[in-house]
């Protein structure tokens, strides 16, 4: 316990926070137990992946506790909360899973500390996952202010942003599992900055959400070897991050950086029918590393999905059908510095950067994990070593009986590996997910989840799992 006081100083303040004089009947507690295990290499990939980071690619098993509070007052509205794993066969034995306070006043609000985020605008149960935020991997500690629930600006205008700083928990993880022929980055920076627009009257036949989202890694010490390399951490850099501009520091190899940090974001489409039996979605989000993916010069690079959701407990209630590719990268070419040629695009190597390690966060990718996490890699090294894929994506979920429901996932993928170290052979890979939650009518509080995933290909191999999970609220 000293270990998590130690890490995340916010921990106690609101442990205070919670167990202090306030009204019991805001408090909502609950105890998880959960086990994995496998035959083959790995854990199945739908049972590792957008689990918020509490996961294993190895046999396993965690207790997991947590208390949130929740209070509404007026135009005023606290949160707050503490979840704790400890578990054998993870990346760490002791988890600090969220621990964070949230208020709002109105239509603004403030939260700070580390929560679980889902991807915008996608289902989370059923969606492969968003392409910068995905729900992969755990959650980056940070400050966030904005507008975080859509607020009418005109009767059929809505608009909801966020700014947030942030810092990633994992360098005692890089200083052990990256091998000695690997540079890595410790105490790296996070910021986030995003705006929605929804256009539609809430209670109409459609609406339409429009958006962009723009994260960045940015400060931290470079390390080769026993040679460090400092990467900006004053508060000016904060500030050079929030307003990307050229110019920049020189890099500790002496090369001009012209954007201080690793940017990457994302574009987001989405048209909403409603009818009085079902919603139908459909959906595209647009990953860019540069103005070239920002334009849409990367062709048919995105996520592209169509959701059905039936309005009634049935059978199948719940569909979601995607395409994702990642394979133009906006072309095979980059200018060099010194060609006559000052740009060209392309080769944009999604998630990779030359000075910090890939999106990751403790081994788990941040973005769509259909693009294989650097957990994977044997040789440790923290870069996405296949980011180029083609996929083909399908969940769906419905009701069995009122105490009985279940969720399933089916995935084909194929990689060509990244723009400068492309495979030998295409490698393909195929996934399929099945869990059933059982919520005893006559056991309030309780629920018992049990799942069976199977891997079969080139990527991670052959593996069948079996992942068990037993809850246990109360209110």
């Amino acid at each position: 316990m000293q270990i998590l006081f130690k890490q995340y100083k916010i921990f106690p303040i609101i442990l205070l926070f919670l167990t202090g004089n306030i009204y019991a009947q805001n408090l909502e507690t609950f105890v998880e137990y959960g086990t994995a295990i496998h035959a083959g290499d790995y854990t199945p990939l739908w049972q590792v992946s957008n689990q918020q980071g509490l996961s294993s690619i190895k046999n396993n098993t965690y207790i997991r506790g947590g208390v949130f509070y929740n209070k509404t007052l007026h135009s005023w509205k606290a949160e707050a909360g503490i979840d704790i794993a400890v578990a054998a066969g993870f990346s760490s034995t002791f988890i600090l899973q969220q621990a964070y306070a949230d208020i709002r006043y109105k239509w603004i609000g403030l939260w700070a500390g580390s929560r679980e985020i889902n991807s915008p605008l996608l289902n989370q149960q059923l969606s492969s996952g968003g392409l910068t935020w995905s729900g992969n991997a755990r959650p980056i500690p940070q400050i966030a202010v904005g507008i975080f629930d859509y607020v009418h600006i005109a009767p059929k205008v809505q608009v909801k942003a966020e700014l947030s700083y942030g810092w990633f928990t994992d360098t005692k993880y890089q200083e052990k599992y990256v091998g000695d022929e690997y540079s890595y980055t410790r105490k790296i920076k996070y910021h986030h900055k995003s705006f929605f627009f929804r256009f539609g009257l809430p209670k109409g036949k459609w609406l339409f959400d429009v958006g962009m989202s723009l994260d960045a890694q940015f400060g931290g010490y470079k390390v080769r070897g026993r040679d460090e390399g400092d990467l900006g951490n004053g508060w000016k850099d904060y500030w050079n991050v929030l307003i990307p501009q050229s110019g920049g520091n020189a890099s500790p190899g002496g090369e001009q950086v012209w954007y201080q940090g690793n940017y990457m974001g994302s574009e987001h489409l989405k048209l909403t029918y409603k009818h009085n039996d079902f919603i139908l979605s459909a959906y595209l989000e647009n990953y860019y590393d540069d103005f070239s993916g920002m334009g849409k010069q990367n062709g048919l690079d995105g996520l592209w999905g169509i959701e059905y959701k039936a309005n009634k407990s049935q059978v199948i209630n719940n569909i979601v059908i995607e395409y994702y590719q990642t394979t133009n990268q906006s072309g095979p070419l980059h200018g060099l510095d010194n060609s006559i040629i000052k740009k060209t695009g392309g080769a944009d190597d999604y998630y990779n950067n030359d000075w910090y390690p890939g999106w990751v966060h403790w081994g788990m990718g941040m973005g769509n994990p259909l693009i294989t996490s650097p957990i994977y890699n044997k040789n440790g090294d923290l870069a996405f070593l296949y980011n180029r894929v083609k996929a083909i994506h399908l969940g769906w979920s419905g009701d069995i009986t009122k105490e009985w429901t279940y969720r399933a996932k089916l995935s084909f993928n194929r990689t060509w590996g990244t723009p400068f170290k492309p495979t030998p052979e295409i490698l393909e890979n195929f996934s399929t997910f099945a869990e059933f939650k059982y919520i005893p009518s006559k056991w309030q509080g309780w629920s018992f989840t049990g799942s069976v995933a199977f891997d079969i290909g080139d990527i991670y191999g052959d593996n069948l799992g079996f992942q068990l999970k037993n809850i246990h609220k109360n209110f």
